[in-house]
């Protein structure tokens, strides 16, 4: 620990001291000036003004090629002036810059015989001619005029083409739970997220967030799912957001919305869900509300500034769980953050900012709600703080500074809300009854420091080089303190007799601990000649995973275990190199159209305690499964109950791989972007994605037959001894042996094949609009590494992760129109999704053991239905001088539809009691609903600015 605080320490000031310069987290204006004949033209002064920026304007001059970039601007709307004596001063209002994208724009310089001064009109341009990264971005005239839930997960699932959810939201009633999202098929443990070019995903579960997002303190939000910038770690989806940093003027907002179970309407009174539990009127929301107040303006006019945000946000919606139960899953949330802004000079900036949110959720589901009852929910109360700092400076005309420490410290505990109840599950459906297995404290923190540099070359081999350079640098620390009731968690079979089938007896309590360090260094040149840039990039890493010193209390069923261990380093160091390169070619030599291509490889990123450092921890995973004779048939554990063999699982029976590598991603892309008319473009991108060398467990003792049993298939009807059924092979399990191995599979690949189509309309004469449709393949192949030969039985075919499922077809459209008419509001979204594919499965007990769930059909061959959906605003704004007050309403869900978006995937037949007539009777089990859309639900909101 020391060692890594004391590296930490280094490159803190490493990232204070070096000359570095960063777009990905800002945005930039690149300016071209040339004479009437063509000829670049150095020495024009350029001034660029706004109210964004905290000293109002920023001068510099073009270098030899007649151009200069300024970098690392705050994302906003800009003026640029052109001056040259003898020549026309030039003017060019309206310059929008987005967050993780180049805006250039192009100067014709005339001569003037008098001193004259000119400007020149038309739309900023919408095609990046300098890079290949496909993103989208999410204006906050987008995410404040459109409807949809007020955080990140609603925005994407709505607004980003191609982007998969694994949950559906209507009007926000899904907000304070996260939802999990991919694209291009990768993993959604892939994804980074950064907030003002911070990571703050939560290191403990990569791809989640760490904390839950102000949702009217975004300035802007680039979407990135592909070909991204050299700082951008991995594959998955890169969530670039910036915060609003306050204006040279104090203006502030204040936001209401709420909706509640009268606002809503009903879609569960089907009699194919009541045969299967569903209680009529359960899908409802109790009340759903969000106050949101901003303030923001000059402490010191031109110097510094500040801008401030208090959210209190509730979501009490109604969940159907099992045993025809109703969760009444309260989340409420309660934020505020600052973010001061001081310009030390005019080449100098520094920011600061800092948030702190209270989270509480009495009654989360930690497991999916087929699966969960009341008893078996978790009363979750966090608290997470967020600390940043950042600097900015430009060094001369070719250097610049962009540097950055981050703390995240999430405090993440889970309490079970069964009593003395013992976590009992039915392998016959999954359901968890009793408590939920755990009771966890989680302490997630983490540390950063990053600094990316530019420099400019104006002329060498024949073009202009953008020499980009920098470091990242993170170190996480887990701690998670669990105990479970009387040390035990039990399995039986409501359809078999006798039903107790096996006990789990822990070594619990556990305070385990985990860390993760990862040292990155990049660069890149962006070489252009004319209409053509080529860039090429490396990016090495160092990944540590480790065990700090760490000891737990005394075991009660197991006294004479070792409680206390030193720290263990290095139990997965990893050294990789990823080169990078694209093309842009400007076809028409406007900046209108540009063709692109690129090339990337990606490597995986870890959570702590990833890549099996938490498997191999003896302080985290220590229990041992029995046969379980339930004497007295009560279905609770006693001392003396368990038989058989013990099969022991814990990180004195695991071990990781001398050879164990790091998964990686290659993508290929080829695409073009137009601009159809003034802020109006299209982008067409073909990809080709493989993922490989990926993680997998083996079993080096191999404790099964290697001869199958044949045993019956009850059919998709689940009932044995009708005309669907046929038989299945498994393999039985010889030994008590579970050795466990951390390895990689060297034949799996997991492969994504996709077109994506997309319209941006930016906001402009009354309407904006963003449209894509994205045609695509997510496939798994050559799977040949499990613990159990029974994991590889049809082990290939679509995938059917709810994050990253294959969903071959989408269709999303987003926009808002106001009418000429009294300033009336319209705007909406359309959403149509292919189902995800699901695999027939069955649960089969062993000789010894657990029992494990065998896949009946090739992976992912059965498909849900398309989940459409409509959502309707209808607004009005009010201006009464310098303040507006903008009231609508929200139509979410407009057709009510009732589409069933999570089935049951196991096969036999089991008992439902239709709660309307108490009837009990059993049922087909596979492909039964066990979640519908939320009904259509009217969201009121109003926004007053001032």
């Amino acid at each position: 620990m020391k060692r890594s605080l004391g590296v930490f320490a280094v490159l803190i000031a490493l990232g204070l001291a070096a000359p570095a310069g960063a777009q990905v987290q800002t945005g930039s204006i690149l300016v071209r000036a040339a004479d009437q004949q063509g000829a670049m033209m150095p020495g024009v002064t350029i001034t660029i003004s706004s109210p964004v920026l905290v000293a109002g304007t920023m001068t510099a001059v073009t270098d030899a090629g007649g151009i200069y970039r300024f970098p690392s601007l705050v994302p906003g709307t800009y003026s640029v002036k052109l001056e040259l004596s003898g020549f026309q001063t030039i003017n060019r209002e309206a310059i929008v810059v987005l967050v993780g994208q180049t805006t250039p724009v192009d100067f014709a310089m005339n001569v003037a015989s008098v001193a004259e001064n000119i400007t020149v009109t038309g739309a900023s341009p919408t095609v990046d001619t300098t890079s290949a990264n496909v993103n989208v971005n999410l204006s906050e005239q987008l995410i404040q005029g459109t409807p949809g839930g007020r955080d990140i997960w609603g925005l994407l699932e709505a607004k980003v083409p191609g982007l998969v959810m694994s949950r559906p939201d209507v009007g926000g009633t899904s907000g304070g739970l996260q939802g999990v999202f991919s694209a291009r098929g990768t993993t959604s443990a892939q994804n980074t997220s950064f907030l003002n070019g911070i990571n703050v995903g939560d290191p403990a579960a990569i791809g989640a967030a760490g904390f839950y997002y102000d949702f009217d303190a975004f300035d802007d939000i680039q979407v990135s799912t592909g070909a991204h910038d050299i700082t951008v770690p991995t594959s998955g989806v890169f969530l670039n957001m910036i915060t609003k940093t306050g204006g040279n003027k104090w203006n502030g907002a204040s936001t209401f919305t709420w909706t509640g179970d009268s606002l809503q309407a009903r879609n569960d009174h089907n009699p194919n869900l009541q045969k299967y539990g569903f209680r009529q009127n359960g899908n409802t929301s109790d009340f759903v509300s969000d106050i949101n107040v901003t303030a923001g303006g000059p402490l010191v006019q031109n110097k510094l500034r500040f801008f401030g945000s208090f959210r209190d946000w509730r979501v009490h919606q109604n969940v159907p769980v099992q045993n025809s139960e109703v969760v009444l899953d309260q989340t409420n949330i309660t934020s505020g953050l600052g973010n001061f802004t001081w310009q030390m000079s005019q080449n100098n900036r520094l920011t600061g900012f800092y948030s702190r949110q209270r989270y509480s959720k009495p009654n989360r589901l930690l497991n999916n709600a087929s699966i969960t009852v009341t008893d078996s929910t978790s009363d979750e109360e966090d608290m997470f703080d967020l600390l940043q700092g950042q600097w900015n400076s430009v060094i001369g005309k070719s250097f610049f500074v962009d540097a950055r420490l981050g703390m995240n410290s999430i405090l993440f505990p889970t309490y079970q809300n069964g009593g003395n109840q013992q976590s009992i599950t039915d392998n016959a459906t999954g359901i968890v009854y009793g408590n939920f297995p755990t009771n966890t404290v989680r302490n997630r923190d983490r540390y950063q420091a990053n600094a990316t540099g530019q420099y400019y070359v104006d002329q060498a081999l024949g073009g202009r080089h953008e020499l980009r350079f920098g470091f990242d640098n993170s170190h996480a620390v887990t701690k998670n303190e669990n105990t479970r009731v009387d040390q035990v968690r039990t399995f039986y079979n409501s359809t078999l007799t006798p039903r107790a089938q096996n006990v789990e007896i822990y070594a619990t309590p556990l305070i385990d601990l985990s860390a993760l360090n990862v040292l990155a260094f990049f660069a890149q040149d962006s070489y252009s000649v004319k209409r053509l840039t080529l860039t090429a990039g490396l990016r090495w890493e160092r990944l540590e995973g480790y065990l700090p010193e760490q000891s737990s209390p005394p075991s009660v069923f197991y006294p004479d275990i070792q409680r206390s261990f030193s720290e263990v380093r290095n139990l997965v160091l990893w050294h990789t190199a990823g080169p990078r390169a694209s093309a842009i070619y400007d076809v028409t030599g406007d900046g209108k159209t540009a063709a692109k291509a690129s090339y990337g490889r990606y490597y995986y990123v870890l959570s702590t305690g990833g890549g099996g450092v938490s498997n191999v921890n003896p302080n985290a995973n220590y229990f041992t499964t029995y046969g379980w004779n339930d004497i007295n048939g009560d279905l609770k554990f006693q001392p003396g109950e368990q038989t058989g063999a013990g099969v022991l699982t814990s990180g004195t029976t695991t071990s990781i791989d001398s050879n164990f590598s790091r998964p990686y991603t290659d993508e290929y892309s080829v695409g073009v972007d137009r601009e159809l008319m003034a802020n109006f473009k299209l982008s067409a991108v073909y990809t080709y994605r493989r993922e490989k060398n990926l993680q997998a467990s083996a079993n080096p003792d191999n404790p099964y037959a290697t001869t199958p049993t044949s045993a019956v298939d009850p059919g998709i009807d689940g009932v044995v001894g009708t005309g669907d059924d046929s038989t299945y092979n498994f393999f039985q399990r010889i030994s008590a042996a579970n050795r466990t191995l951390i390895t990689n599979d060297p034949n799996v690949v997991q492969s994504y094949k996709g077109l994506e189509i997309t319209l941006t309309k930016r906001l402009s004469n009354r309407w904006q609009m963003l449209a894509g449709y994205t045609g695509s393949k997510n496939r798994l192949s050559n799977v040949t590494v499990d613990t159990s030969p029974n994991f590889l039985i049809n082990a290939n075919g679509n995938i059917t992760n709810a994050a990253n499922a294959d969903r071959p077809n989408q269709f999303k459209l987003t926009g808002m129109y106001i009418l000429p008419w009294h300033d009336v509001i319209v705007s909406g979204n359309f959403r149509s999704q292919q189902g995800p594919p699901v695999t027939r499965q069955i649960s089969r007990a062993l000789a010894i053991g657990a029992s494990q769930t065998i896949n009946l059909e090739p992976l992912g061959n059965t498909r849900i239905g398309t989940l459409t959906t409509i959502d309707l605003r209808v607004g009005k704004l009010f201006k009464f001088n310098n303040r507006s007050l903008d009231i609508s309403l929200d139509f979410d869900n407009l057709a009510n539809a009732d589409t069933v978006w999570g089935v049951r995937t196991l096969t036999p037949a089991t008992a439902f009691t239709d709660p309307t007539t108490g009837t009990r009777a059993t049922q087909q089990q596979f492909l039964s609903p066990t979640q519908i859309l939320v009904p259509r639900t009217v969201v009121f909101r109003a926004a007053f600015k001032f």
